[in-house]
């Protein structure tokens, strides 16, 4: 898959307009769905923080370019907004958690507020517009319950580009006003994406008086001692390609994104219409890798079929 994928990316299409990647929560780490591009890309990390507003460009920590911005994105910027500073920092917010909601829940504790603090915000237009980017490729966000909000503030010609959109909305309540997995699912219905991954995240339903009288061992393992109910998602969309507007770049991105996602039928998809519109030869070798990739589907059928045989026997 590298091999081909360096071809992709060093197609003429994308010299002079890498991939551009969003990731609104990870402060610059690589995302492993991202690792195979991260060379050839631009990424836009943002992180959260009190001083000056400032883009911090470089070309480390294997990307072929990082811009870090010392901001917490908002649907609107703001001089001043509370953020929530928890007991865990995964949680920290701009909403306030739900105490009250929360307290049937074992993780509860790592939602506890230890501090406010006035934090300044950006919205992401103006964060991209600071780093002289005017589209996104892939977007990546866990913003602690904002996702949507976010992801919306966006203008039209920009959503309807991204090939790629993940998100990590909540399930239960648990902060304040959140964007929840339900208002996700009924908003991206409308835009021009389908779901490729849905991964059920959450914790143990027992109240938290009842989740401090158990010993340390009990409460460090609860994993082991209780079933886990749903509490969250993290949840992949890819576009659909259906538009008119999309180029001979996008159908290429279209293909690594849709394959890095193990979608190779719709890889397959993706790699004939691109051949079908601007007949570039490379999108045939795509067609091969996609069939190709698809072949190794008989190895799990016959995994599947010898487990039926040794059940018969």
């Amino acid at each position: 898959m590298a091999s081909i994928i360096h071809d992709v990316m060093t197609h003429s299409s994308l010299l002079s307009n890498p991939p551009v990647l969003v990731d609104i929560g990870a402060s610059g780490t690589i995302h492993e769905k991202w690792k195979p591009i991260a060379k050839y890309a631009i990424c836009i990390a943002f992180d959260a923080d009190s001083r000056d507003f400032e883009i911090c460009e470089s070309e480390d920590k294997g990307w072929r370019r990082l811009y870090s911005l010392n901001r917490l994105v908002a649907s609107e910027a703001a001089e001043e907004m509370d953020f929530y500073l928890t007991h865990s920092p995964h949680c920290s917010s701009s909403l306030a958690p739900d105490k009250e909601a929360l307290k049937p829940w074992a993780f509860s504790p790592l939602f506890e507020v230890v501090n406010v603090v006035k934090l300044p915000s950006v919205d992401l237009q103006s964060a991209l517009l600071k780093a002289g980017v005017d589209y996104i490729d892939g977007y990546k966000t866990d913003s602690q319950g904002t996702d949507l909000r976010i992801f919306n503030s966006l203008p039209t010609e920009i959503i309807d580009k991204i090939l790629i959109a993940e998100f990590e909305p909540g399930i239960i309540d648990a902060y304040k006003g959140e964007d929840k997995l339900h208002h996700l699912l009924a908003h991206m219905e409308k835009e021009p994406f389908w779901i490729s991954k849905m991964e059920i995240k959450g914790s143990q339903r027992i109240n938290h008086l009842d989740f401090k009288s158990l010993n340390y061992f009990q409460q460090r393992g609860i994993g082991s001692f209780l079933k886990m109910a749903p509490g969250w998602c993290e949840i992949s969309y890819l576009n659909k390609m259906e538009q008119s507007e999309m180029t001979l770049r996008e159908y290429f991105l279209a293909w690594v994104f849709a394959s890095l996602s193990a979608e190779h039928g719709f890889a397959l998809f993706v790699a004939k219409k691109g051949y079908e519109l601007f007949g570039d030869k490379l999108l045939l070798n795509l067609q091969n890798k996609s069939m190709k990739e698809l072949s190794t589907g008989y190895f799990h059928l016959s995994f599947k079929l010898l487990k039926r045989i040794a059940r018969l026997k």
